[in-house]
């Protein structure tokens, strides 16, 4: 991996759930790691009618240097917009290099 395309600054969120005063689960999100150097390589989009409302879904996929105990379910804060992540592959099979591939316009984090 060349440092020179890891060229944006991220920072990766994760879920945890804190209690309201009757006992329901409020979810809360909190830094996993911040300042990661990442690419930013833009996919596609899609528009689409979802409960009578225009939709716009964007996807991406970041890469990253090796971050152990990174997994689907945590969530990317990249240029001001919340990106949930849908998968990670390592690449190679080596502990070097992660392709985190992530949604944005689905849920509201």
């Amino acid at each position: 991996m060349r440092a020179g395309t890891l060229d944006q600054r991220i920072t990766i969120e994760s879920r945890t759930d804190a209690l309201n005063a009757v006992g329901q689960p409020i979810p809360t999100w909190g830094t996993f790691e911040a300042n990661v150097p990442a690419g930013f390589d833009p996919a596609r989009g899609r528009e689409f009618y979802n409960a009578q409302a225009l939709t716009v879904e964007r996807a991406a996929m970041f890469r990253i240097r090796w971050l152990p105990g990174l997994i689907a379910g945590h969530r990317i804060q990249y240029d001001g917009v919340i990106w949930d992540i849908t998968s990670v592959e390592q690449v190679f099979g080596r502990d070097r290099e992660m392709h985190v591939f992530a949604a944005t316009g689905l849920t509201e984090g």
